[in-house]
């Protein structure tokens, strides 16, 4: 079955600065990739953004108490290596733009 990698961005949250250690700082989206198997592209992108949702909502992330709207940036078909590096874990917060 064919493998790609997704980005998601996440927007529509406000976090504390100290999640990423910048207090000073309201941390409102972030970038996340995952890497999922699937038959199609469009799949793909289903699969990854229903586990970031559910990381949000009951997994790692559910203590922030924050539901992001999510929308896929990137789909990426990955070859074999490709799929042995990622760890599937790990987001690039930003500050993004006031509200």
């Amino acid at each position: 079955m064919p493998r790609f990698r997704i980005v998601v961005e996440g927007s529509g949250i406000e976090l504390p600065g100290e999640v990423v250690n910048a207090p000073a700082r309201k941390i409102r989206g972030f970038f996340v990739s995952r890497v999922v198997n699937a038959p199609r592209a469009e799949v793909a992108a289903e699969r990854a953004t229903a586990v970031i949702a559910l990381e949000w909502s009951r997994g790692p992330m559910a203590d922030f108490r924050s539901k992001p709207v999510l929308r896929v940036a990137e789909v990426r078909r990955v070859g074999f290596l490709d799929w042995l590096r990622p760890r599937n874990t790990g987001y690039v917060f930003h500050p993004g733009d006031a509200e």
